[in-house]
């Protein structure tokens, strides 16, 4: 530590996002100084050893290429017989040894300078100053007549005195436009609309729109200039793919980061030979086992699932997932950089990528030998992602015009140039000029040490030069470091430079309200503020913004420039319009609502749990069922998937049950107890291996929800002491597939699925199911609560309540349990869902079931016609509901309510006749 301050902790956090401090060491550098000079003192370590090492791999910073250029350029012969020098100011100071440099390499050179301007006339004079003290005294440039002034020059100096405010008020200055968009899009629209009125007019010689920099709105503007055909030069560009860029390359470096399983079918799928290493498997087979597996161990760590599909020798397509795994490589967590490259030659050969390869050595092939020390995987994937996606720059066909009239540029590139007409883009607080840069990795007080440190370095850069008292220059080997002070003044600068640059109209535009935040208002920035005034001696306030905002959106609907889309294709627009209100009528579902015009020609069966959903998400059942997409439930809902799924693991191990549909004889509470301590124990010793010999440790949080569902399922076991006149029981009890379940009239419903626990006695042998009596039991080991009796309104019978749970969507599941179990041959059936809290006590029976007529008969009609409609919202704000797999228009609920009594009469019954939710 020095200065109690951790340099390991600063080390990483630069690491992980090394730009800023990249930025300062070469802007500090570039200066002439170095972080001993002014750096944080938390910094200086950090920085030696960087430059150490860039001096060890043979790298050469530009600011040391520039001054060894001016050094070679005073004993080399000149390059140039004749050079000029135009358009740099005090903003190019980081380019003054390059500059230097190429007037030394010419016979003669021309060096033109621009006169100090108020806005930032120490940074401008001490410029000139160091010109004149390395090259002479500067000569004077008469002005042109027709230049000397500009019309809009008067817009630098603000009105002061009351008649001054007045007499600006009554004459406003004129040519000069301010628009305001409600948003970027119409702010883009404004600026397009006010380059085509320019365009027109006979005085239009060159058009300059300028930007802070890249971004939304010169994104929006570029294509609009380019729906509308206008040629244009994009000083700015947008970025563009690189060639060896990919989304199977961008996959391949997240799977390496991250190696988990979503990555990786990420991965395979965006990868033309994935399917490839798993030895002819579909990738939705391949996709299929590991989601099984992850279900069966709860780590989603690739090596880990590698492993646990390799230790299943009965299942041949867990053994070619994990053969494919094995031969799929993966980098060292760390390593010296000859380590990674020949692990990554390897691996580029085998997905044949070799002009990638070709690229990566011939970036690295003069310098990764001499870097010993091992560097981690991270660092090394991105230094991999920023070599072979560096950042290009594109156009649009209309934006390749150089010398069209029209120009987008940057601010600063637009400075120096003379233009007929200036559009001020995006004048919003914040984007230019720009905030502040932050730092994450140094604090506070070392920031303003730093702006401190900073003024001191430019003040003891700064000697007065040989020309005497006025005159000052930059020491040698020395240029001064613009910091935030400093491009500030720069940008003041530039605007008013601008200003005066314009010789007919100038446009000023900003947006009314935040794009991130849009209920948010977005103040306009100084120089829009500044302009306003200027111009008509008025203040900005937030009732003068929403008066442009209002009046520029009325020019707009005037110029007609932009028509309204759905004007121009009545067709689609009908066409949407007919789909918004069918789906809208309160009548049954129809072909909008997750419906079949016709019956389906095959037999449906569908799982219990599935019938359970169906009436409380029957869209996602229903694209499950007749599209064969199915909702992605991996995210918030895989925790209670396999913890349940272990749960009811241990529980049938607990019975020493055989394989197959057989009762045995009710152990002691005690016995179960123990056997279901043992079955988990067993289970957590078969997953621990699995994390070690793929080189993991088995997590904190697995541990703890493995003793979590021990104590749920020793909670259910405990549940099932003292009940001495169940002599057998049946756990996981499968169902055929499908299990026919008759409810009269030649109506059958088709079910499948597992009966978690089975409690019988009084042993028949004519039953196909042996005995007559039954319990069928319901584990739930999540959140879901059972059913308690107490809650129910006195007078209620027990087959109104029973109704009110169906309806909810709540017994469905433990209903066509019972009802496979009657048809199984039981006749005297009770029913219970029981939760490691609640007590173990029958809470309906088989008559409650069977009273269930139209209920039932309603299932078997969504069954056979196809029509299940919609149901809850697509996005509720509590709970978790898994994410629509396919683009899905969201419905009021009410709507969907009155379509769903519509629809469904029989399940809606209840809830109309005023269901407590």
């Amino acid at each position: 530590k020095q200065n109690d301050v951790d340099l390991s902790t600063i080390a990483r956090s630069a690491a992980r996002a090394p730009d800023h401090l990249l930025r300062a060491i070469d802007q500090l550098s570039g200066a002439g100084w170095s972080f001993k000079d002014s750096g944080p003192a938390a910094l200086r370590e950090i920085a030696a050893k960087f430059h150490e090492l860039a001096r060890k791999c043979g790298f050469q910073m530009v600011h040391q290429a520039d001054r060894a250029a001016v050094q070679a350029a005073e004993k080399s012969p000149p390059r140039f017989s004749n050079l000029l020098v135009t358009g740099f100011n005090s903003t190019h100071w980081p380019l003054w040894p390059l500059l230097r440099a190429a007037v030394a390499s010419a016979t003669k050179a021309t060096v033109i300078l621009s006169d100090p301007r108020d806005e930032a006339r120490d940074l401008d004079e001490t410029w000139v100053g160091t010109w004149e003290e390395t090259f002479g005294a500067a000569q004077p440039i008469a002005a042109h007549t027709e230049r000397s002034t500009s019309s809009f020059a008067e817009l630098a100096r603000l009105p002061q005195t009351p008649s001054e405010l007045k007499a600006r008020d009554a004459h406003p200055i004129a040519n000069v436009h301010f628009l305001v968009g409600r948003n970027t899009t119409e702010q883009a629209q404004a600026i397009v609309a006010l380059t085509g009125q320019f365009l027109s007019e006979k005085r239009c010689e060159r058009i300059g729109i300028l930007f802070s920099g890249p971004g939304g709105l010169h994104r929006l503007v570029a294509a609009l200039l380019e729906e509308a055909k206008i040629p244009h030069g994009d000083g700015i560009g947008h970025a563009a793919p690189h060639p060896l860029d990919g989304p199977d390359w961008r996959a391949w470096l997240e799977l390496q980061e991250n190696p988990r399983l979503n990555i990786l079918l990420r991965f395979l799928r965006a990868f033309e030979n994935g399917a490839g290493l798993f030895s002819g498997l579909s990738i939705h087979d391949v996709e299929k086992t590991l989601r099984r597996a992850y279900d069966d161990v709860l780590i989603d760590d690739i090596h880990v699932l590698r492993e646990h599909c390799a230790r299943r020798a009965d299942d041949k397509v867990s053994a070619h997932v994990a053969d494919g795994l094995s031969v799929l490589p993966f980098l060292p967590e760390r390593g010296p950089m000859s380590i990674f490259l020949s692990q990554s030659r390897k691996i580029f050969e085998q997905f044949e990528w070799r002009e990638r390869w070709s690229e990566v050595d011939r970036l690295s092939r003069n310098w990764s030998g001499a870097i010993s020390a091992p560097v981690s995987r991270r660092t090394y994937l991105r230094w991999l992602a920023e070599i072979i996606s560096p950042p290009a720059i594109g156009r649009d066909e209309s934006g390749n015009h150089s010398y069209s009239r029209v120009q987008l540029l940057p601010y600063a590139a637009a400075e120096g140039q003379d233009w007929s007409h200036l559009i001020f883009a995006g004048l919003n607080e914040g984007e230019w000029p720009p905030l502040d840069d932050e730092s994450g990795f140094i604090r506070d007080e070392e920031i303003v040490d730093l702006n401190r440190r900073v003024r001191q370095l430019n003040r003891r850069a700064i000697r007065q030069g040989r020309h005497g008292e006025g005159q000052w220059s930059v020491e040698e080997g020395k240029t001064l470091y613009l910091g935030a002070a400093e491009q500030r003044e720069i940008a003041r600068r530039q605007f008013s430079n601008l200003i005066e640059s314009a010789a007919e109209k100038i446009g000023v535009t900003a947006n009314l309200f935040q794009d991130s935040a849009p209920e948010r208002t977005w103040n306009p920035s100084d120089f829009f503020s500044r302009l306003y005034f200027a111009t008509r001696g008025k203040a900005v306030s937030q009732e003068v913004m929403r008066a442009l905002e209002a009046k520029t959106r009325a020019w707009l609907s005037e110029s007609r420039m932009f028509p309204e889309k759905d004007k121009g294709d009545p067709i689609d627009t009908t066409q949407t319009r007919v789909a918004y209100d069918a789906r809208r009528q309160s009548r049954e579902s129809g072909e909008y609502e997750f419906a079949l015009l016709k019956s389906p020609e095959r037999a449906v069966s569908l799982r219990v749990t599935d019938w359970e959903k169906a009436l409380k998400t029957p869209a996602l059942i229903w694209m499950k069922i007749f599209l064969g997409v199915e909702a992605d439930e991996g995210g918030g809902d895989a925790w209670s998937r396999s913890t349940g799924q272990w749960i009811h693991r241990w529980l049938a191990r607990s019975a020493t049950a055989s394989d197959g549909n057989q009762f045995v004889e009710l152990p002691p509470a005690n016995v179960m107890r123990a056997r279901i301590s043992e079955a988990a124990q067993q289970f957590r010793s078969e997953v621990q291996p699995l994390c070690e010999t793929s080189g993991r440790a088995l997590p904190d949080w697995w541990t703890s929800g493995w003793s979590n569902a021990l104590y749920v399922a020793d909670c259910l076991a405990a549940r099932l002491s003292g009940l001495e006149d169940w002599s057998h029981l049946a756990t996981e009890w499968q169902l055929a597939s499908p299990e026919i379940i008759s409810l009269g009239d030649k109506k059958e419903l088709r079910v499948r699925g597992r009966i978690d626990l089975i409690l019988a006695r009084d042993q028949a042998k004519a039953s196909p199911i042996d005995f007559a009596e039954l319990w069928v039991i319901d584990y739930k080991t999540g959140r879901q609560r059972g059913f308690d009796l107490r809650e129910f309104r006195t007078g209620e019978t027990r087959e109104e309540k029973f109704q009110k749970k169906l309806a909810r969507g709540e017994a469905v599941q433990l209903g066509l349990y019972a009802l496979a179990a009657r048809q199984l041959g039981g006749s005297h059936i009770q029913l219970t869902l029981l939760t490691p809290t609640g007590d173990l006590e029958p809470q309906f029976r088989i008559e409650d079931v069977v009273a269930q007529k139209s209920f039932w008969r309603e299932l078997h009609r969504m069954q056979e016609t196809g029509v299940f409609g919609m149901l809850g919202p697509i996005r509720p704000q509590y709970g978790f509901t898994p994410r629509y797999p396919l683009a899905t228009l969201g419905v009021d609920l009410d709507f969907l309510k009155q379509k769903w009594a519509a629809t469904h009469p029989a399940l809606a019954v209840a809830e109309n006749g005023g269901i407590e939710r």
